[in-house]
């Protein structure tokens, strides 16, 4: 746990307060606003959580992006979707296992726990992700997992970086070590806005690293994958810094 993430003791305290309170003044599910059943994680009810919307195992060889009609790769051995056909990324595979889209529980629940202070969901959300992501990647191809940094003005009005949390569930599961210090955003970045060629731009020089990477194949970990602006920037950082290969592991993709 990093300096800016709350105390483990503090969030106990504060769940059993929650949990007491919830039985006299039943709270709501953050998604679907029926009553928290007995099935519920942190702010979603049993229901919503089991109908978080999955990515699928086969799309997009380069990105995961999911194929409208997968038979029409049929044959295809590495298919590619528009996207990596016409882009050329740093990073070698990237995977999600969730889908992000407007009005999706998935969205919700993820901006809910990165905006609205829920640390507690977003480790289950990490759980989640450790969980899921052999289905998607395999982890024996990796050195060590390397969270995308937030600038330090965001993460101290957050309290915490996703990116840190997701990779430290996936690390302790499956015994990989976290770099969490490896890289480094050494200026403050508007929010992501525009299409991909826009991002770069926002992004560009935006990330340093701050250790040594000669030779290794490090997975690049993330809440949200968007255009692969981010975390392509992170991984081009790496590259000139001698790592090996990069890949990219997100809880969630936009569609």
């Amino acid at each position: 746990m990093s300096a800016a993430d709350p105390p483990l003791g503090r969030l106990r305290l504060h769940e059993i307060a929650a949990a007491c309170l919830h039985i006299v003044f039943p709270t709501p599910c953050r998604t679907c606003h029926h009553p928290l059943d007995l099935q519920h994680v942190s702010d979603l009810c049993g229901r919503c959580w089991t109908a978080l919307e999955r990515m699928p195992a086969n799309g997009c060889a380069h990105c995961g992006w999911p194929f409208p009609d997968p038979a029409g790769t049929a044959g295809a051995e590495a298919p590619l979707c528009q996207r990596c056909r016409e882009t050329r990324d740093h990073f070698r595979v990237a995977r999600a296992v969730l889908r992000y889209r407007d009005g999706g529980i998935a969205r919700a629940a993820i901006l809910l726990a990165k905006h609205g202070g829920r640390f507690t969901l977003m480790r289950q959300l990490a759980q989640l992700l450790a969980e899921a992501t052999p289905q998607y990647l395999s982890l024996q191809d990796w050195d060590g997992l390397v969270p995308v940094p937030l600038h330090w003005l965001r993460r101290w009005r957050r309290g915490f970086n996703q990116a840190v949390v997701l990779a430290r569930a996936v690390g302790k599961r499956h015994r990989l070590p976290v770099l969490a210090g490896a890289l480094g955003r050494v200026r403050s970045t508007p929010e992501q806005h525009g299409n991909l060629e826009a991002r770069r731009r926002n992004v560009r020089d935006a990330f340093a690293v701050r250790a040594v990477v000669t030779g290794r194949r490090l997975l690049l970990v993330d809440d949200v994958f968007t255009t692969g602006a981010t975390a392509d920037a992170c991984a081009a950082a790496l590259l000139r810094a001698g790592a090996a290969e990069i890949g990219v592991l997100t809880l969630a993709r936009v569609e």
